[in-house]
C-alpha cells in the first residue's frame, strides 16, 4: 500500500480498513476485487474488514433515496420540548411513527429535534394535530420548515 492515509478522525480504523472505507463512500457498488488490487491485498480480505466494519456498526451500505424525487416535498425540523421523567416515553412512541426520519438528543429549551418527511403541507398538518399532538408528554413544539437543503453530505472520510 503506498498511499497515505489521514485517520486522525478515525482512530478505531487501521489504514486497510479506512482505505476500503474510503472508496465505499465515494461508490459503495464498488467491486471488491477493484478494492483488492487498489490496494494490494486479496479479495477475500477487503470481504472480511467490510463485514467486521458492517458487524461494528462502523460501515453501512445502503442506497439513498433523494425525498424530493420519490414525492416527498415538505420536510421539517421539529424541536419537541418533553414533560420532566416523559422523556423515554415520547422518544418510543416517535420512533414507531413512520413520518419520522430522525430522533436526536438535544440542549437547551426542547430536549429533542426531530425530521418528518411528509408529501405536502396538508399532510404535514395531519401529522401535526393527529399524531405529534397527541402524544402525551409532549409540552412544546417549534416547526422549522426545510425550504431548500444546500448541502447534504454523506462523505465522512478524508
Amino acid at each position: 500500500m503506498d498511499e497515505k492515509y489521514h485517520r486522525s478522525l478515525y482512530s478505531q480504523l487501521d489504514d486497510l480498513d479506512y482505505a476500503i472505507a474510503r472508496r465505499l463512500q465515494d461508490n459503495a457498488r464498488l467491486p471488491f476485487t477493484q478494492i483488492a488490487k487498489e490496494l494490494g491485498v486479496t479479495e477475500k480480505t477487503v470481504r472480511i474488514r467490510v463485514q467486521q466494519m458492517q458487524d461494528e456498526g462502523v460501515l453501512s451500505l445502503v442506497g439513498i433515496v433523494n425525498p424530493v424525487k420519490a414525492g416527498i416535498t415538505v420536510q421539517s425540523l421539529i424541536q419537541v420540548a418533553v414533560e420532566a421523567g416523559k422523556l423515554d416515553d415520547v422518544v418510543a412512541k416517535l420512533q414507531d411513527i413512520y413520518e419520522v426520519r430522525l430522533v436526536v438528543l438535544t440542549t437547551g429549551d426542547y430536549q429533542l429535534m426531530i425530521q418528518v418527511l411528509n408529501r405536502d403541507y396538508e399532510e404535514l398538518s395531519q401529522f401535526l394535530m393527529n399524531k405529534l399532538n397527541k402524544i402525551e408528554g409532549i409540552t412544546k413544539v417549534n416547526v422549522i420548515n426545510e425550504l431548500k437543503v444546500l448541502k447534504s453530505r454523506f462523505r465522512f472520510i478524508r
